[in-house]
């Protein structure tokens, strides 16, 4: 991979995709900026990285306020002086039908799972125009791909990442910026035997960071508008019990 003096930021890097991500580029050298509304632990996490000589700092932020990403954005910026590599990470998956999404549950899942994509690049976006240079990756689903019933709100939030990273790769194609989304399919912490993927088998966060280390990385340069799904072949078409393949 190919990383000459970059900087990243990533959201939501106390949770299992972040974490995972922060350790993939930070042993590539990255320099990182580690946002989590959960301070404590991600201030925890920044020593564990220490002790692996990855340079990160913990930043509060808050992905559904306005206020707390501009104010985060201003503290990297002053400390960084740019930023080349977004990973949008922050986000979670309330178990919610139709029938039982109400108003409250609805926006929310809105603020945090899609809103909160464009708001963070905005915040961002400045620093990778004035150098025409960026490398944003958006976290989708496959959730987004397919659609997951029981996950009405979470389902339709990561359609509309997926549908955000599209519209902004063609925006800022000719800007040097390139933007894409990786969609993980079931994953947990350790590897487990499943019927929920044609591989057999979960992923772990750290599949989901291989993926998104190479679409940071200048290897990736030709690659924009795209969404990877890390899945398993979940997606790829329906499991059928009697191919045993």
């Amino acid at each position: 991979m190919l990383f000459r003096n970059r900087t990243a930021v990533i959201t939501g890097a106390a949770g299992r995709i972040g974490r995972a991500t922060s350790l993939a580029l930070g042993k590539q050298g990255v320099k990182l900026y580690l946002a989590d509304i959960k301070l404590d632990a991600l201030q925890e996490f920044v020593k564990e990285l220490a002790a692996e000589n990855i340079d990160a700092t913990a930043v509060m932020m808050d992905v559904t306020s306005l206020e707390s990403i501009r104010n985060a954005a201003d503290e990297i910026l002053r400390s960084a002086g740019k930023v080349d590599i977004l990973v949008n990470n922050a986000g979670s998956w309330p178990q919610k039908s139709l029938i039982d999404t109400d108003d409250e549950l609805w926006n929310f899942s809105l603020e945090l799972n899609l809103s909160s994509v464009f708001r963070v690049t905005k915040a961002f976006l400045p620093s990778m125009l004035e150098q025409q240079y960026g490398r944003i990756i958006n976290i989708g689903s496959i959730a987004g791909i397919c659609g997951l019933p029981g996950y009405f709100a979470y389902s339709t939030c990561k359609a509309g990442v997926q549908m955000m990273t599209k519209v902004m790769a063609m925006e800022l194609a000719k800007k040097g910026i390139t933007v894409n989304s990786v969609s993980p399919g079931l994953i947990d912490d350790v590897v487990k035997e499943t019927t929920g993927t044609w591989i057999g088998k979960t992923g772990t966060g750290a599949d989901i960071a291989r993926a998104i280390v190479y679409l940071a990385s200048d290897n990736s340069s030709f690659v924009t508008g795209s969404d990877m799904a890390v899945d398993g072949a979940r997606t790829a078409g329906p499991l059928n019990p009697t191919f045993k393949g």
